[in-house]
């Protein structure tokens, strides 16, 4: 099959990068009846897409938020702490933080609030779609726990949850004390003193989720090629061509979703687009008896998830340093953290210890659209820390963007130039 666009014949996309944004864009343009070649600098999904926290949720929240500032700065030179930043900060690290900090203005925060709600709106739809294909086979709706060490915390924590927007369409449970807590969930320690379920909310295991969509691409006629770091685009007046170890690779549109890797790809085309890598964390561990939803420790800002026989524990936050360099110290820290909280566990033999970098923006808003100047460039990246609940309804519009067809999300909030400045927008 053979799309036409504005009455020219559309055959060749190529996707840079096989992460979760670029996996979901790729399966949407096949099901388009597009030919697609996805490039992959390493292997597939092995940056921030398969092991994550697995949570697929409606309360997309932006990061930057009135207060995180003054919550964070306290403790986020030490090594240690959720958040950490590297006291020696580059330029383009400053310039990050000046922005970010800027966009933790309430007004600010509300209109991104409000944005990503808008892209999200079809989220839990299309994973039903997926789950009936057998792609998101698996994915579960009980919800997940929020298990905090006082009583205040947790009030707290219900109030935010239920002052939001009615387009969250999961609301906070019952507030819980310490008994209520281990009749939902018994391993839990009892140094947790209340809580709430957040019902109705999704999560799955997202490595296996992430095969099974690779094999959808290729099963539908795309081809995925791993080992193919892309250095340069050259966008040209017939085509664009994806230059790349693997090769070049010529197209009628590149789609350009590499996450962190992005900066620097639209960067060489003159279209910075203000992204840092925020380095995430995980490890598995064992234990007699796995719960049966995925558990939030507030105060320690991590998620427990459990997989088919181990329990995956997700969180922090690192700025600073290469961007798949492991920091021991990070899960040390993780582990000082969350294990007073699973009394059960051996955490003394811990597995799978993994670092990727998620692609922050100053916003909390993806980059979503065509590259300044550019209607063969597309930018699908900067998903922060919701690349598997944004995967889908990104992919969709990816598809709706490259075959022209009408978009019913307003990509105006999610411009990929708008930290470029003017002379890059030109």
């Amino acid at each position: 099959m053979v799309v036409s666009l504005g009455g020219t014949a559309l055959e060749r996309v190529v996707v840079v990068g096989g992460g979760l944004i670029g996996l979901h864009s790729a399966y949407y343009l096949a099901r388009a009846g597009v030919s697609v070649t996805v490039l992959e600098r390493g292997h597939v999904g092995d940056g921030a897409a398969r092991f994550n926290a697995g949570l697929v949720i409606t309360e997309v929240t932006p990061l930057p938020a009135p207060g995180l500032m003054r919550e964070t700065l306290a403790t986020a030179f030490l090594p240690g702490s959720a958040v950490s930043v590297s006291p020696r900060m580059t330029p383009a690290e400053l310039r990050f933080f000046f922005r970010f900090a800027r966009h933790c203005d309430a007004a600010r925060h509300a209109r991104s609030f409000a944005a990503l709600l808008d892209l999200n709106k079809s989220c839990f739809a299309l994973y039903d779609e997926l789950a009936a294909a057998g792609l998101a086979a698996g994915i579960r709706d009980n919800g997940y726990l929020v298990c905090c060490l006082s009583e205040q915390a947790a009030a707290r924590s219900w109030s935010d949850y239920d002052r939001m927007p009615a387009a969250v369409t999961s609301r906070p449970g019952p507030l819980l004390d310490a008994a209520g807590l281990r009749e939902v969930e018994p391993g839990l320690s009892g140094d947790l003193r209340a809580g709430f379920l957040r019902i109705g909310e999704r999560w799955i295991d997202a490595s296996p989720y992430v095969d099974r969509l690779a094999h959808a691409i290729v099963e539908a006629g795309g081809r995925i090629i791993e080992g193919a770091p892309v250095t340069t685009i050259d966008d040209g007046r017939t085509e664009v061509v994806a230059h790349s170890s693997a090769g070049a690779f010529a197209a009628d549109r590149v789609v350009v979703a590499a996450g962190v890797w992005s900066e620097e790809i639209c960067r060489a085309l003159g279209v910075p687009l203000g992204m840092q890598a925020g380095k995430g964390y995980s490890f598995t561990v064992g234990g007699a008896e796995l719960p049966q939803r995925p558990l939030y420790f507030s105060e320690a800002h991590a998620v427990a998830t459990p997989l088919e026989k181990r329990l995956r524990i997700a969180g922090t936050m690192q700025f600073g340093g290469a961007p798949d360099h492991l920091d021991r110290r990070r899960i040390e820290a993780m582990v000082r953290a969350v294990s007073p909280l699973l009394p059960g566990y051996d955490w003394t033999a811990i597995d799978d210890e993994w670092v990727a970098p998620r692609p922050m923006t100053p916003d909390g808003l993806p980059l979503i659209g065509w590259l300044s100047g550019s209607r063969r460039v597309l930018v699908a990246s900067g998903h922060n820390m919701l690349g598997l609940t944004l995967g889908p309804p990104t992919g969709r519009l990816v598809a709706k963007l490259v075959c022209d067809e009408p978009l019913d999300v307003d990509l105006q909030p999610f411009a990929p130039d708008r930290f470029a400045g003017r002379r890059a927008r030109r």
